[in-house]
């Protein structure tokens, strides 16, 4: 589908005069957190957590070409917290695709191990992953919240009023001695922190800086796979949050958002090149009834392994097709609306056209998400 260009800058000038600011997408009712409170010390319990998806990319991108993700997923879990500081939860995970020609995409358990004391936490098992990392769009995919959800192996984090920092190992694919394939893993770190201090006179502005980064390795040493060549890419991301909130008025937020991207390859995978860099400027002012994003993403020799396809230098549905120059450029316009609607069920809306600079084409994406998450005490153990 062609875009008459003039529209749609028009369109985004009138944004922009409007609406000064730059932001990452607001994926609060996606993440995954299992709580520990002192007061649920020696109580076993319930947690259930039931996501509903709707994704459709009408992409016709030789980059990507569009798809439709639309099913449920299901995680009911048995919690037993020991004491005020450690907690066990093992259930099991299920996926079912509308259409599909098997009743669940996928079914497997899940187990954690959780301690935590004042604001660090530790996991051993399956993570709070997937989009519960904040890592942003073009590193980290949106849909793996649909298909890779479940994330395992060690997780250390700490939160507190200012700092947020994750810091895992997700061990994808196990191997023994003469596997035809080779393992692969993901290890990140995702850091935000405050510069302002939460006091009366600063309340309403927050200045926050972002460092992220994400290693993706496939390799070993005692598989028989001798196709996939070894490699190690590494993503970096650094960036700065600027926002300031309202209240009691129609404009809720504002926020700046810039970030400056790094990519780097140490392998012999063949790619035509082994480092790249990119921009990504975001725009966002969340209003009473919707959230408008304006999204700019400028990139050179740029891949992300785990991030958004559309974003890449390299084809997802083709790998030996390159963008011309290995440059990309794109443009987002993104339509939010995000809402609570009963106790901890949760509704998430957007629209999200983008215009490509090089093919001078409009595509776009929408995708509707609801999530119901509820913990029910038993009581104590005897």
């Amino acid at each position: 589908m062609q875009l008459n260009k003039h529209i749609f800058f028009t369109l985004f000038l009138l944004l922009s005069s409007c609406f000064v600011s730059i932001a990452q997408l607001n994926n609060t009712y996606l993440q995954d957190k299992i709580d520990i409170s002192p007061s649920d010390s020696n109580r076993i319990g319930l947690s259930l957590n039931a996501f509903n998806y709707m994704r459709n990319t009408e992409y016709y991108s030789k980059i990507e070409v569009g798809r439709t993700l639309f099913g449920y997923q299901l995680n009911p879990s048995l919690y037993y917290q020991v004491n005020p500081y450690l907690k066990l939860q093992a259930g099991v995970f299920l996926r079912n695709d509308f259409g599909s020609e098997n009743t669940y995409t996928s079914i497997t358990s899940t187990f954690t191990l959780k301690a935590k004391k004042n604001n660090f936490s530790m996991l051993f098992g399956t993570l709070e992953g997937a989009l519960s990392h904040r890592i942003i769009e073009p590193m980290f995919d949106i849909s793996r919240v649909i298909e890779n959800r479940l994330e395992n192996g060690f997780q250390v984090k700490y939160t507190s009023q200012r700092t947020f920092f994750d810091s895992w190992i997700n061990w994808e694919k196990y191997i023994e001695r003469g596997s035809p394939y080779k393992e692969q893993l993901t290890t990140g770190g995702s850091l935000q922190f405050d510069l302002i201090e939460p006091n009366a006179k600063h309340k309403n502005w927050h200045i926050m800086l972002i460092s992220q980064f994400l290693l993706s390795h496939r390799g070993g040493q005692i598989d028989e796979d001798t196709i996939n060549q070894l490699y190690v890419k590494m993503n970096a991301a650094a960036g700065l949050r600027i926002s300031k909130s309202f209240s009691n008025k129609f404009i809720k937020e504002v926020r700046l958002e810039p970030y400056y991207l790094l990519y780097k390859e140490n392998s012999s995978s063949g790619m035509p090149f082994d480092n790249g860099n990119a921009m990504y400027l975001n725009a966002f002012v969340d209003t009473k009834y919707l959230g408008f994003m304006l999204s700019y993403w400028n990139s050179q020799n740029f891949i992300a392994p785990r991030g958004t396809a559309i974003f890449q230098s390299q084809s997802i549905d083709k790998s030996s097709y390159f963008t011309p120059n290995y440059k990309r450029e794109l443009l987002f316009l993104r339509i939010l609306y995000e809402k609570p609607f009963y106790n901890n069920l949760y509704m998430t809306a957007r629209l999200e056209p983008f215009y490509d600079f090089a093919s001078t084409s409009l595509d776009y994406s929408y995708s509707f998400y609801l999530s119901y998450k509820q913990n029910f005490n038993f009581g104590k153990a005897k």
